[in-house]
């Protein structure tokens, strides 16, 4: 036994002694994890631990895959207005909501791993369609796996990225682990890329834009580039930015998604602290969602936070007789009246006179627009043409 365990600690090191199954051995380690201190003596047999429980993890992950015919289909063809995927640790509790916002019928288990393929199912808000995906669980180390890669790209694919937490659990380590995975990946969240593009051409050695947001001079970009092997490109650069941004632009594996955090279980004893803690700790980076199922809290604006991070618009059209469509024309935010007249018919572009705006883009109800006109969320537009 190591030293320096707790009374906690000890107990939960006893009950993964006792353990038989693999599924046993991983509550027991996860719950020694969460209840042992963490100081320099207890290190190295944190680092232990860490390592059977993924081994473990991958033993049930591969028996799985065997005994469904040795198939996974992680590629998922989107399909509605975006497709937003739902992420967590084992048990965190994806499957219960996939199933109450689609209506699906993902297997939903007290024992770890019960989802091994990406399960999906079609949410419906406010008439439009979202696909939703609740992912296979991660953990700590699945990046290296053996569907660890393939598990990792299917949320790359994605218009955006739910972290599920269990507030019963720790959830500091809960999002430490996803956001750890997620970067190993190259997916970085809540972050907009660097404000610059490095575009090779064939000749005219390096020519930069913008180099007065550029702390250095412009010889140390060019030396930067050269390193790299890059000596024609076209350098733009629109806001502040250092090296390390430009060496981020030329990573061609990192992709940029939208998230949020839907807490799960808070009508569990000590959810609320962890909450809490939560918010303490990721609230200005995340937008979080406390919800429980069992009790019908909090679905409904969760629901709404889901849509707003698809960054996408609703726009209604109203036809002669001031009959309003409807379901609505989904477009990505800041869409013009241009915009959404291509997505309706050429004929809207060619015989264009104007458009009448009821809506939050307006100052009053009925204003005429041209085709520059940025609509907003919920916009009603009429066309008007010659």
């Amino acid at each position: 036994m190591p030293i320096n365990l707790n009374p906690e600690a000890q107990v939960a090191l006893r009950k993964l002694e006792e353990a038989e199954t693999r599924e046993e051995k991983i509550v027991a380690i996860q719950e020694l994890l969460q209840r042992m201190d963490k100081h320099k003596g207890t290190e190295k047999f944190v680092n232990q631990l860490k390592k059977r429980l993924a081994k473990l993890r991958a033993e049930i992950e591969r028996e799985k895959m065997r005994r469904s015919g040795g198939v996974h289909v992680f590629s998922i063809k989107k399909q509605g207005a975006g497709q937003v995927i739902l992420v967590g640790l084992t048990n965190a509790g994806k499957s219960t909501i996939l199933n109450h916002l689609t209506g699906a019928k993902s297997k939903v288990g007290d024992y770890p791993f019960t989802t091994i393929n990406p399960e999906v199912g079609i949410l419906d808000f406010d008439s439009v369609p979202i696909q939703i995906i609740e992912s296979p669980a991660l953990f700590d180390g699945c990046s290296g796996s053996e569907n660890g890669p393939q598990m990792l790209s299917t949320i790359r694919n994605a218009d955006s990225v739910v972290l599920v937490t269990d507030l019963s659990q720790d959830v500091l380590e809960q999002v430490r682990i996803i956001l750890n995975e997620l970067e190993s990946a190259g997916i970085l969240l809540n972050l907009d890329p660097p404000p610059v593009e490095v575009k090779k051409t064939g000749s005219g050695g390096i020519q930069i834009m913008g180099t007065q947001f550029f702390e250095g001079t412009p010889e140390e970009i060019k030396n930067f580039l050269n390193k790299k092997n890059i000596v024609n490109a076209v350098v733009r650069i629109w806001n502040k930015i250092s090296l390390d941004d430009v060496e981020l632009a030329l990573d061609t594996s990192v992709v940029y998604k939208d998230a949020l955090i839907v807490a799960t279980k808070g009508d569990l004893p000590g959810s609320s602290e962890n909450y809490k803690k939560l918010v303490g700790k990721y609230g200005q980076k995340f937008k979080i969602y406390p919800i429980s199922i069992l009790k019908e809290k909090g679905i409904e604006d969760f629901k709404e936070g889901i849509f707003k991070s698809l960054g996408v618009i609703r726009l209604y059209t109203r036809e002669p007789g001031n009959v309003i469509s409807d379901k609505p024309l989904v477009l990505e935010k800041g869409a013009s009246v241009e915009d959404l007249a291509k997505r309706l018919h050429a004929r809207f572009i060619k015989n264009f006179k104007y458009a009448r705006i009821f809506g939050k883009s307006v100052k009053h109800e009925g204003e005429k627009v041209g085709l520059d006109h940025m609509l907003e969320d919920n916009d009603i537009v009429q066309f008007y043409t010659n």
